[in-house]
């Protein structure tokens, strides 16, 4: 729909223009804009800005109905008709913005992590005369990038979209660092910590989802998968390195979860009353 419309408005713009014997950059000067975004408007590669529309038509001679239906007025418009089409208009101008913003910052992060490698190759290549310890940066590097990519680039569930890229790129990560740093436990720790990590950080996501109306539910519930964390992760250094289970943290954890859900059952039990 959205294709249609910039295809439309774009088409009547043009043809509006020519008649009054205007050129894009003429057009573009009375309103304040660019030659490229007239000429993007026109070939429907994008709309103008909602606040645009009104000394847009004003200088077209047309009216802001005809530029949100892409064509002239036959007859006279219906109103309901019109106010549909100037919010759908609107939202989508508005996600279109977001969307923008989404793919800059992603340039801007990009491009700064981009340096921040480049330029710790050239400190640790000055000093070492080789690449060493930039080579454990670069690699954290390239991991948070690889999170970033689908969480600011992603159309929906970003969030959902980033877990998943993190969880397919953990392992090969821990098992590239433990080479550089030559050493294998890195990798033999990781391997049954990263899943588990993994399915904690879902479990955090479909909570928040499922009670986000209910916060104190929500933060009881993430509790409690904290505290079997806690527990899962001692076992595996305990069954390493041989040390002592630490009750203390995963008993306090389960204290705060509980005093979670009492809240959120008092909470609702007052909304039941009332």
């Amino acid at each position: 729909m959205e294709n249609d419309l910039n295809t439309s408005m774009g088409t009547l713009i043009r043809a509006a223009r020519m008649e009054r014997g205007m050129k894009q950059r003429e057009l573009a000067e009375c309103l304040g804009v660019t030659d490229k975004a007239v000429s993007k408007w026109e070939n429907g590669g994008s709309c103008p800005d909602i606040a645009l529309l009104i000394p847009l038509a004003e200088t077209l001679g047309l009216e802001v109905t005809e530029l949100l239906q892409g064509r002239r007025h036959q007859s006279a418009p219906d109103p309901e008709e019109i106010a549909l089409r100037t919010l759908t208009y609107s939202q989508e101008t508005s996600q279109r913005r977001r969307k923008n913003l989404r793919l800059w910052l992603f340039g801007l992060l990009s491009a700064l992590l981009l340096l921040s490698a480049i330029v710790c190759w050239i400190v640790d290549a000055a000093l070492n005369h080789d690449l060493t310890w930039s080579l454990l940066v670069c690699c954290s590097l390239a991991l948070a990038w690889a999170v970033l990519l689908p969480l600011l680039t992603a159309q929906r569930r970003p969030i959902l979209w980033s877990l998943a890229a993190l969880a397919a790129a953990i392992l090969p990560y821990l098992y590239i660092m433990g080479n550089l740093l030559s050493d294998p436990r890195v990798f033999r720790f990781g391997l049954p910590i990263a899943p588990a990590a993994m399915l904690y950080l879902l479990g955090i996501y479909a909570v928040v989802r499922l009670y986000r109306r209910r916060k104190w539910r929500a933060a009881g519930e993430i509790l409690e998968m904290s505290a079997i964390l806690e527990v899962y992760i001692d076992f595996i250094v305990y069954a390493y390195l041989g040390t002592e289970m630490i009750w203390a943290g995963p008993l306090t954890t389960i204290a705060l979860s509980l005093f979670c859900f009492l809240a959120d059952y008092i909470l609702r039990h007052r909304k039941t009353e009332t």
